[in-house]
Parts: C-alpha cells; sequence; structure tokens
C-alpha cells in the first residue's frame, strides 16, 4: 500500500509515506525517496516508548499551543484533523515515530512552524500516544528523529 502526506515548511515540501511496505520519505529537491526505516525496528509504541510525565508535559504544551484548533480532546476542530482514535490510528499505523514527529515539527503550530524547541515537540509526540491509549514506560521518547524513526507506531492488540 502507497500511502503519501506531503507537509509543506520553510524548507519547502517534504513527503513522508510507505511505498511497498516500507516507510521513505523525500527531501526538498530530491526526486528519488530514500529509506528512513528499511531495517527491522527495535520498538513499537506498544512498548512503552514514552514516560507518563513525558505526556503530562506534552499536554501542557499541546494545551498552550494545539488545542485550539486540534481540540481539548485531540478529536480535531473546523480547521483541524483529530490526532486521537480512529483518525490517529488510520493514518499513522505503520509508520515510524519520526516521521510523526517530523511532521508536527515542520508543520506546527500553523500559525508559527518551528517555532518549539524538538523537547516540547517530542512531548506533545508522548501525550499523543497516550491519548490514544499507548503505554507509557520507563525511558522518554528522545528529541531525535533518527533514534525515532526505530520505533514504529502500531495499531493496539
Amino acid at each position: 500500500m502507497n500511502r503519501w502526506l506531503t507537509v509543506w515548511g520553510s524548507a519547502g515540501a517534504l513527503a513522508f509515506g510507505l511505498v511497498g511496505g516500507a516507510a521513505v520519505e523525500t527531501a526538498p529537491g530530491v526526486g528519488a525517496a530514500f529509506p528512513a526505516a528499511m531495517q527491522e525496528t527495535a520498538s513499537s509504541t506498544l512498548d512503552g516508548v514514552f514516560t507518563s510525565a513525558q505526556a503530562r508535559r506534552g499536554r501542557r504544551v499541546y494545551n498552550q499551543n494545539c488545542a485550539s484548533c486540534h481540540g481539548q480532546g485531540l478529536r480535531g476542530g473546523e480547521m483541524a484533523p483529530g490526532i486521537a482514535g480512529s483518525d490517529f490510528i488510520v493514518f499513522w499505523t505503520e509508520l515510524p515515530v519520526g516521521s510523526l514527529f517530523e511532521r508536527i515539527r515542520v508543520s506546527m503550530p500553523e500559525d508559527g512552524p518551528g517555532r518549539l524547541s524538538d523537547e516540547e515537540y517530542t512531548d506533545v509526540v508522548a501525550y499523543m500516544l497516550d491519548r490514544n491509549d499507548y503505554p507509557s514506560g520507563d525511558t522518554e521518547l528522545p528529541a531525535d528523529k533518527a533514534a525515532l524513526d526505530e520505533i514504529m507506531i502500531v495499531a493496539a492488540e
């Protein structure tokens, strides 16, 4: 199944998606895709890849920067899609957490993409995973895209 998400940011367009089951992304000005998570990942969102404390920090950042568009329950609003429940699962399952992180980092908040720190964006991702009923663990999500690409978003069993 091929799925693509194009994100427009100050650096131009980035495309993320699945091609033939492999996660790929393209860089601005590059026509061919290159692998982002070709090898089997070491973990998934079912493995407790964020902490409860990180999700709580993410909730604060979300409430200050995201809730006005995406809603308090992450279910979307007039101007923004839902980012919890089936909306989240249908779009993000089988993609690496790094793709979610990068999508948010280059395009959110809408009125100032990139204005948050990588740690704040990662905390928001942890909050999103928490609100989508993924288990917390003992280790925080790292604020590093390459490391986040090693964690796959999978459907809860």
